[in-house]
């Protein structure tokens, strides 16, 4: 993690940009507890002052990197599944899911989320939407799939529910490095065989097509 160049005073948009970045990035390595508003500001290449003219406290901070981190990565997930069927489009999404960040870096940063929300109302509102939206893609894509006779599904609700609980899961355990040879692939590959299986599908068949889709090929 390094400091990046000063930013001049008439740079607002990119100041915001390089603060919300830099927040994910010291996050992610020093955790909640053991980040400082001037550690962000340090790696941002502005000041203390600036960071707190633009958020009034690090939760805002905190809050704000992850709504702009997660608005991006929607973004290019929603237009890579828009093409695809109902199961090639599970298999992407699990891939996309299994790699959020580099050696699950994004992954860490919500079970910082996740703890942080237990204490803060303002984090806690933003983790319950940001979760509601991950259940509603999934639940969206399993509504597709049973409308296309592909999924069997009897509550698209619950099943959402299970899948987003299930790749929430195997996170936590991935971010914590247990087992340690949990990878990315073998974690899109672990949830796609019980998303499989919940809606249906022969789980083999899904895996297989893990190397043709799930890497947006």
């Amino acid at each position: 993690m390094t400091a990046v160049e000063p930013l001049g005073p008439k740079d607002p948009e990119e100041r915001r940009r390089r603060i919300l970045v830099a927040a994910i990035d010291v996050v992610k390595d020093r955790g909640f507890a053991g980040t400082r508003v001037s550690d962000i500001a340090a790696v941002a290449g502005t000041s203390p002052a600036l960071v707190l003219y633009h958020y009034s406290s690090l939760a805002d901070v905190l809050v704000a990197a992850l709504t702009w981190s997660d608005e991006a990565w929607y973004a290019e997930l929603e237009q890579s599944l828009d093409a695809l069927d109902p199961v090639d489009a599970l298999v992407r999404l699990a891939a996309a899911t299994a790699e959020n960040g580099a050696e699950f870096g994004d992954w860490a940063l919500w079970l910082e989320v996740w703890v942080r929300a237990r204490h803060d109302a303002r984090v806690e509102e933003v983790r319950a939407a940001l979760d509601a939206r991950w259940r509603a893609l999934l639940r969206d894509l399993v509504t597709s799939g049973v409308t296309r006779g592909e999924f069997e599904a009897p509550d698209a609700d619950q099943a959402a529910f299970r899948l987003a609980s299930s790749m929430d899961g195997l996170a936590v355990q991935a971010v914590l490095g247990d087992p340690p040879e949990l990878s990315q692939d073998q974690m899109a590959r672990l949830w796609l065989t019980g998303a499989a299986r919940e809606l249906g599908l022969d789980p083999l068949d899904v895996l297989g097509r893990l190397a043709a889709v799930g890497r947006g090929s």
